[in-house]
């Protein structure tokens, strides 16, 4: 298994203090997001990765935002600064509000139309050599990428609808869908698996969102839950609510179901009381401590070699993940130990 953690919105400071723990933690890597709310994603990873030594930078990209021979150079010339530790995360949007703040909102199957052919001149363009394309969306006669990539870096495909899945079967190197329970993830990685042809010596893996709470019991983590959705303003859930009405997303969609009682737990240990307050994953591990590394492994079980983690409850998550779960999932049941230097930012920074 890979782990990634979410870096938050925030400040430089805050998201450098996490970018380091989490390296110190044992983390592979980490997601920086490309939301209106968030830094521009590639200049981030470029100012974190002078901070941080072998950690990896998953770049999600909206392929509505940007021209594919402009991802393709911004993700060679990181890998060219940080030694090959770049990778992207093609996205394709669920809201035609959000997007349109940033661009035309297009409708479902134009953005899909749009990203397969993304997906396909990047990797051309990443292949090196002279590229000549004609599409409905892109076009590049005797293109060329410069710099060429000391390592292309892998290509992560997020979306819960079939055409998502046809593409990262396809393209992708990785394939990501959002947090669910187990029927549920079981099901959608059994379809995507579907959309590769047999022979194809070409096998993506599978990754999930999803995030955690975790304490020492039971009831704790719970009483965590609770506290946390109880510290939404009414203004909060009801804009949250406005905006998963409006996508047409279909892992969003999926969510809706949950949207009646959020206290109620789907699994033993999972929780859909984040469909009320977040705009992306809908989906917590609540536990103990053993509890979440059981629910990881469980995922691990279904198929799921990846996991983009947070810890949106509260401060501290992101410290409780790193020394409570993931060495103990990982095999080795030895915390990871922070240098005092980066805990005491970490903490610090945290609100200790």
């Amino acid at each position: 298994m890979a782990f990634c953690w979410m870096l938050p919105q925030g400040d430089l400071q805050r998201i450098t203090e996490q970018a380091r723990a989490a390296e110190g933690y044992g983390f592979d890597s980490v997601l920086l997001i490309n939301a209106n709310e968030y830094m521009d994603p590639w200049l981030a990873a470029a100012y974190l990765a002078e901070r941080t030594r072998k950690l990896r930078f998953l770049i999600a990209q909206n392929t509505s935002y940007i021209l594919p021979t402009a991802a393709a150079k911004a993700l060679s010339t990181l890998n060219l600064l940080t030694g090959g530790r770049a990778d992207i995360n093609v996205v394709t949007g669920s809201s035609a509000i959000e997007m349109g703040r940033m661009t035309k909102a297009l409708s479902h199957e134009q953005r899909y139309e749009r990203t397969k052919e993304f997906v396909e001149l990047f990797h051309r363009l990443q292949a090196g050599g002279t590229v000549h394309f004609k599409g409905s969306w892109f076009e590049v006669n005797q293109g060329e990428l410069y710099p060429k990539p000391p390592a292309r870096g892998s290509v992560f495909i997020s979306g819960s609808s079939p055409e998502a899945m046809r593409i990262a079967a396809a393209s992708g190197h990785h394939y990501l869908t959002y947090g669910h329970d187990y029927p549920v993830v079981s099901k959608r990685l059994e379809t995507f698996r579907g959309y590769i042809p047999k022979a194809s010596l070409h096998r993506p893996k599978c990754g999930i969102m999803i995030d955690i709470i975790a304490r020492e019991t039971t009831e704790s983590a719970w009483a965590a839950a609770e506290r946390f959705l109880g510290g939404a303003s009414a203004l909060e859930k009801r804009t949250n609510r406005l905006f998963r009405n409006n996508c047409d997303a279909a892992g969003i969609q999926s969510y809706k179901a949950h949207y009646a009682d959020p206290m109620a737990k789907v699994s033993e240990h999972l929780w859909a009381g984040l469909v009320q307050l977040n705009t992306s994953n809908g989906f917590s591990i609540v536990g103990s401590y053993e509890e979440v590394r059981q629910s990881i492994r469980k995922f691990q079980q279904l198929g799921v070699d990846y996991f983009i983690l947070s810890g949106l409850a509260g401060p501290d998550e992101q410290l409780r993940i790193g020394e409570y779960i993931l060495p103990y999932v990982r095999g080795n049941g030895e915390p990871a130990r922070l240098s005092p230097a980066v805990k005491e930012a970490t903490t610090h920074g945290n609100g200790h």
